[in-house]
């Protein structure tokens, strides 16, 4: 397959490295969901495979012949039918292919669905180089039926794009492998972003809310402790919230929390007096005074010294002459 994109996307899915042009093209190309004050972008895996896709196929994100999409949170690149016979027109080997047909039984098909029910099935068949016949492809309502508006209004023009891609992915299964239209993917789920906002009717924007003139980050950085912190982020508008401040705030809050931690705990005071309904002294240990008859501390027998014995005591009566 030849051709170039035409326009200049990102090299690599780095942001870091991006310019503004290219932001700006990753936005348009709908690798870019949330609401306007809180733009996020689609993971890095998911940016590195859509530009991949770009690159191979050579189509034009801002003409929507291939763009991505985010479904029940889950990102897909799609292309439009447009962008799959372009692919397949610069492979140089694309040789056309037969009218698109329905039925309602599987066995009668005719070119043109003027019934008003919708049709039960859809087929097309793409001729390539090297094939003696059309690949054929088949795709039924049940399968592919999104019951959107576009199904209810032009179900058998839905219904036969389906086929149409089905036959020129498996006419070009290396240029389109891992592609796939907006039509197949409708019954997937709608999309987050809408892929086609022109089919839908335009919405009158809200005036914006006028920004509240206050330094969020720097009046953190003058509380004391993480409740005033919490009670900062209760005071910011709606509208002026966003991942970075909120994970501002929260490195305040962590700092304040290791600055605690690390003080030493004060001392406790020394008591002045008893506890109120306590006598003085209550807390101190009494000891019991020691009657006359009972040793006192300090003041036991001790054994005489060698050669100093006392006298016996006298006994019986006076022995003077």
């Amino acid at each position: 397959m030849t051709g170039t994109t035409v326009v200049a996307l990102p090299a690599s899915g780095d942001s870091s490295n991006w310019t503004a042009s290219e932001s700006a093209l990753v936005e348009a190309a709908g690798l870019v969901t949330g609401p306007p004050n809180d733009r996020r972008l689609a993971p890095r895996p998911v940016v590195e495979a859509f530009l991949l896709h770009a690159r191979r196929t050579g189509l034009d994100p801002i003409a929507r012949q291939i763009y991505c999409i985010e479904r029940k949170g889950r990102w897909g690149t799609q292309v439009s039918i447009d962008g799959a016979r372009l692919v397949a027109e610069r492979t140089k080997e694309y040789r056309g292919q037969t009218p698109t047909q329905w039925t309602t039984d599987g066995v009668t098909w005719v070119d043109v669905w003027l019934d008003s029910k919708p049709p039960k099935a859809a087929r097309v068949g793409v001729y390539r180089e090297g094939f003696v016949e059309p690949l054929v492809a088949v795709a039924t309502m049940d399968a592919y039926n999104a019951g959107g508006p576009m199904w209810t209004k032009m179900p058998a023009l839905m219904l036969g794009k389906c086929a149409e891609m089905l036959a020129l992915r498996k006419a070009f299964p290396q240029d389109l492998s891992g592609l796939y239209s907006t039509e197949e993917m409708d019954q997937a789920g709608q999309p987050k972003q809408a892929a086609q906002v022109a089919a839908q009717p335009a919405l009158v924007e809200a005036p914006a809310a006028e920004p509240s003139g206050r330094n969020w980050l720097a009046e953190a950085r003058t509380k004391v402790s993480t409740a005033e912190i919490n009670a900062l982020w209760a005071e910011v508008p709606e509208h002026e919230r966003s991942q970075k401040l909120l994970a501002d705030l929260r490195a305040v809050g962590v700092a304040l929390a290791q600055e605690a931690a690390a003080e030493p705990p004060s001392p406790e005071p020394e008591k002045p007096w008893a506890p109120q309904g306590e006598p003085a002294g209550a807390e101190w240990v009494t000891a019991e005074i020691p009657k006359d008859d009972q040793v006192r501390p300090g003041e036991e027998e001790t054994p005489p010294l060698e050669g100093m014995e006392p006298e016996a005591p006298l006994t019986g009566g006076d022995d003077r002459g």
